[in-house]
């Protein structure tokens, strides 16, 4: 059973691949990239990742510019809750596809951990890293792992701030609401500097706006009906 599901999902992707193939060739300015929630299925959990591995060299094979992951927490929508872990799977498998989560919840993290990881990522890839963060959309992942909803776009941004700023390298100092660090040497940097390129999550078009402004990529919903 699990060698059909594998089979299918190949072919599946496969006739994907061919027609963005057919839509790159008609309009060369394009890049197609895929985002992959790896939901799980009734397979075994390491043949699921086996799979989505395999899908991920089958898009670099194909001239796909990006692969996505997103990050969920105790919910079957999402088999990667860390998404550094499978991406430096990704990282080791593959050499030409950039490749990031899209989105590491930052409420989530320890910022200064999160500096060390995306670097790690960045130079195991030889700077093919893509940073997407958001704060997280639903409430109940975010109360799962004790963090209240109402004070996460707070969390995020100062965790974004802190780092943007651990990614340039250098000593990090940062006294906030949240985090607060004093004068912490930064051994790891990215390859890509000052850091890789940024997608955010975002849920309104003033948000969308303002990412835009600064050159940030954006990933969302589409606009409620009515």
């Amino acid at each position: 059973a699990a060698a059909r599901s594998a089979g299918e999902i190949q072919q599946r992707s496969l006739l994907f691949m061919v027609a963005a193939i057919v839509c790159c060739q008609a309009m060369a300015a394009v890049a197609f990239g895929m985002f992959d929630h790896v939901d799980r299925s009734d397979e075994p959990v390491g043949v699921l990742y086996e799979q989505r591995l395999k899908l991920v060299e089958a898009a670099e094979a194909a001239g796909f510019r990006t692969y996505h992951v997103a990050e969920h927490h105790a919910t079957r929508l999402g088999m990667a809750p860390s998404p550094g872990i499978f991406l430096a799977a990704v990282a080791q498998r593959t050499r030409r596809i950039r490749f990031g989560p899209l989105v590491y919840l930052l409420p989530l993290y320890t910022p200064l951990r999160l500096v060390e990881e995306i670097a790690m990522l960045d130079q195991m890839s030889g700077g093919r890293f893509e940073l997407g963060v958001g704060r997280g959309i639903s409430p109940y992942e975010l109360a799962y792992c004790g963090v209240d909803f109402l004070e996460a776009p707070a969390m995020y941004a100062e965790a974004l701030e802190v780092i943007l700023a651990g990614l340039r390298g250098g000593r990090l100092t940062q006294r906030a609401r949240y985090y607060r660090y004093l004068d912490v040497p930064i051994e790891l940097t990215p390859v890509q500097r000052a850091h890789p390129p940024l997608w955010q999550g975002v849920s309104s078009p003033g948000a969308a706006g303002t990412a835009a402004g600064g050159g940030v990529k954006i990933v969302g919903t589409g606009p409620n009906a009515g």
